[in-house]
């Protein structure tokens, strides 16, 4: 009786273990499956708290540009950093506001190339991001435009016509094709994202205007501040699409318990390690992996929580491998793994999406 009892001791405080898991989102990073999008990933390789340094314009050289008083320049610096921070896979750093450590020559990009080390310690950041500008412009002109809705009324008639035999006149729906006012308009952002470990850097550069109208067929030339905010946001659009990876979400259990206390040390060291203020997946994975070595590489929980790592990173291939890993293993749940893996699975079709 006492040899069952303790076999049914040890089976239940196996399952406590498999059971004890913590639920953290964890965003990962989502790359276009194109040659950018994998040089992109492979520079940022973990790379999750970025500095972001956004240049204050030269008002003189803008304002011969827009005209004087053109109070929307002074709000450019603020303007970028709220594009580049919406739906941005980076833990974005607001460098501008850390003037008490940072002085101005400081936030140059000079600057920053000398410092990055000194200003990755102060800050947590594993990289910065540069934002300048080269010389912007603005102009009028006027271009064809389609007029989608004089289109559909032609396709409507066509369409009724052959339904009913009788030839419907669409002739009042005006041309398909008008000539529209144009304002073309070039925020020519000058994008550096400085690795702070190495100092690499990569580089995106907006050359391309902006065309801005104000309705097809009307031929007036639309307002500098109504064309400035759509420029600007196609030139931060195009700015992230090089240089920073979309964000995904997933609920995902992170394990901390394990027959070993000096093992589920370690497991929580990797776990405080996400949950404080600027989270570092790396510095958990360094953790996990004392975890796994500590337990002879025996440890479902540390295999499945650099599964976790693998995950957070992009890396889809190496985070079903530490899955598998993980189910084969005591110390985890093994159909939580399993619903682990099929969500990486999942992920891994979701950015395969962007060669379809």
């Amino acid at each position: 009786m006492k040899k069952i009892a303790s076999l049914l001791f040890a089976g239940a405080l196996v399952f406590s273990l498999s059971n004890c898991a913590d639920t953290v989102d964890v965003e990962y990073p989502v790359f276009p499956k194109n040659k950018d999008g994998r040089q992109l990933q492979k520079f940022l390789g973990s790379i999750r708290n970025v500095g972001l340094a956004v240049e204050k314009p030269q008002k003189s050289l803008w304002e011969t540009v827009f005209g004087a008083g053109s109070s929307f320049i002074d709000q450019m610096p603020a303007k970028v950093f709220e594009a580049f921070d919406k739906e941005s896979y980076y833990r974005l750093i607001d460098l501008s506001k850390r003037a008490d450590a940072l002085n101005e020559a400081t936030l140059s990009l000079t600057g920053i190339t000398k410092n990055r080390a000194k200003i990755g310690n102060m800050l947590g950041a594993e990289a910065i991001l540069y934002i300048g500008y080269q010389k912007p412009y603005t102009e009028c002109g006027s271009e064809m435009m389609v007029d989608y809705g004089a289109a559909a009324m032609k396709v409507g008639g066509a369409l009724a016509s052959m339904a009913t035999g009788k030839n419907i006149d669409t002739s009042g729906s005006g041309p398909v094709t008008k000539q529209t006012g144009i304002r073309y308009m070039l925020i020519p952002l000058d994008a550096t994202l400085i690795k702070v470990e190495t100092g690499e850097v990569k580089k995106a550069v907006v050359s391309n205007p902006a065309k801005v109208d104000a309705g097809v067929g009307n031929l007036a030339c639309p307002s500098v501040l109504d064309s400035f905010g759509k420029a600007l946001d196609q030139a931060a659009g195009y700015i992230k699409e090089r240089l920073s990876p979309l964000v995904k979400t997933e609920r995902i259990s992170v394990y901390t318990k394990d027959e070993d206390p000096e093992v589920a040390g370690y497991l929580d060291d990797g776990y405080q390690e996400i949950k404080g203020e600027t989270p570092s997946f790396k510095k958990a994975k360094e953790a996990w992996e004392k975890a796994d070595k500590k337990a002879g590489g025996k440890s479902g929980a540390a295999k499945a929580n650099i599964g976790t790592y693998y995950f957070s990173a992009g890396d889809f291939e190496k985070a079903i491998k530490y899955y598998e890993d993980a189910m084969k293993l005591p110390g985890v749940n093994k159909n939580e793994i399993r619903e682990l893996r099929k969500r990486v699975e999942a992920a891994a079709a979701v950015d395969d999406s962007g060669d379809k």
